[in-house]
């Protein structure tokens, strides 16, 4: 189709699709064709198709920002039809169509010209069906509430524990050798003790933050809506509120430097406030919100000195402590020369607040490490910021005396944060 006549297609088929609809208006400008390069671009919020414009499902999945919409169009029912299907089953639900509509008439008379059919359809899986990852253990979806399927903000998050099958099917990827009587043993074991566990941990985390949080974080950490319990009282199905990736309230990026104190300011009043200590604070679990930074997945999450000494939960913390990625990192570092304060050593391989700090002060030098912030956070690694960043880096991670380190918390490094405002800016970052 000549570029011209595709450009007018579009803006005839968003006019119809979401005319009025305030999920368009808001996020409707971070749109693109599905043959857009990525790279800088990032993913994007909205992606329109028509006729013989690439239109396959895992190279729309991922372009597209979770919870984002595919819209195509084509003159043949038949062809918008099995695209519908095909959606269906990888990682999509239809949410508006397969129907149709009349262009109008040399672009004037409505209802007169040729009939359009079309489909929209939500990426409500972080994963393709079947793809295995490390990043993800639980089942997370979003599903439509009080049975609504419209608009962005009739959509919540649903956490649930992964079927038998599907973790059988992780470990046996990363266990080959592993005879399929051991793999279903331990499959069993996550389904039917360590996830429910956990689960169940969270929930309760986030009542916590709920009440306990000062309330001007409030909304940059999920609520609970609703859970399901089994017969023993674990939670299997755990649904929450949407902390959707997308640009602050006044529509601008964030600069590295507010997306540091932001950060910074939410572990300071978790880790003060409600006294809570996060464990997994990778860029995957940060996320950038209309009310600025937040933070998701409160499943590894402890209370500040809380009593682990349970057998199963002193096992799994214990095995949690030797294994993760963040550990991982500070053993590394520290082997290295880059990580020397004894203020985050003597967290090394303990539920302790300095896993927390640590981390957070590695990733405030390099936000777009997550491909979800394309767009969202603004980061030159030769500005001014980033230099400033990566020297208050440097000295939590080293400091001249590693016996008597400055920063010892989320309030020192938020601290150390406003010395980098002061210097760069005479002030708070705006």
């Amino acid at each position: 189709m000549p570029p011209a006549a595709r450009g007018r297609l579009v803006s005839a088929l968003a006019g119809h699709v979401f005319g009025g609809d305030a999920e368009f208006r808001r996020y409707g400008g971070d749109s693109a064709s599905p043959d857009a390069p990525g790279g800088a671009a990032g993913p994007v919020y909205f992606i329109f198709a028509v006729e013989d414009d690439p239109h396959q499902p895992d190279d729309v999945f991922a372009r597209l920002r979770w919870g984002g919409q595919f819209v195509y169009a084509s003159r043949d029912r038949r062809r918008a039809v099995a695209t519908a299907d095909h959606f269906a089953q990888r990682g999509y639900e239809i949410v508006r169509g397969p129907t149709l509509f009349r262009r109008r008439l040399f672009g004037v008379l409505p209802g007169l010209g040729r009939r359009i059919h079309y489909f929209a359809a939500r990426k409500t899986q972080l994963i393709l069906p079947r793809q295995l990852t490390d990043r993800f253990s639980y089942h997370v979806h979003l599903i439509p509430a009080a049975g609504r399927t419209a608009h962005a903000d009739d959509w919540i998050v649903c956490k649930e524990i992964p079927t038998l099958e599907r973790v059988a099917a992780r470990l046996k990827a990363r266990f080959p050798d592993l005879s399929d009587a051991s793999i279903e043993r331990r499959a069993r074991k996550f389904t039917d003790k360590v996830f429910p566990l956990f689960l169940t941990r969270e929930a309760a985390i986030l009542k916590i933050l709920r009440r306990e949080l000062p309330i001007e974080f409030l909304d940059r950490v999920p609520h609970v809506i609703e859970m399901d319990r089994d017969e023993r009282g674990y939670v299997r199905v755990l649904r929450m509120n949407w902390l959707r990736n997308s640009l602050p309230k006044g529509g601008k990026p964030l600069t590295q430097l507010q997306f540091a104190r932001q950060s910074t300011e939410l572990l300071a009043a978790l880790h003060d406030g409600a006294r809570v200590i996060h464990l997994d604070l990778r860029l995957d679990n940060i996320v950038i919100t209309e009310h600025g930074v937040g933070f998701v997945d409160f499943g590894s999450s402890t209370r500040v000195a809380e009593d682990l000494s349970a057998p199963l939960l002193s096992s799994i913390f214990t095995e949690l402590m030797r294994t993760s990625q963040i550990q991982h990192m500070m053993a590394s570092m520290s082997k290295t020369g880059r990580l020397t304060s004894s203020a985050i050593m003597d967290g090394y391989q303990k539920v302790d607040r300095a896993v927390d700090f640590f981390y957070l002060a590695v990733q405030i030098n390099n936000p777009l490490a997550n491909p979800d912030f394309q767009g969202l956070v603004e980061y030159d690694p030769k500005s001014e910021e980033a230099k400033a960043l990566a020297r208050l880096t440097h000295d939590i991670l080293k400091p001249p005396d590693p016996s008597q380190p400055l920063f010892r918390s989320a309030q020192d490094i938020l601290a150390g944060i406003e010395r980098v405002e002061q210097a760069l800016y005479g002030g708070k970052a705006t």
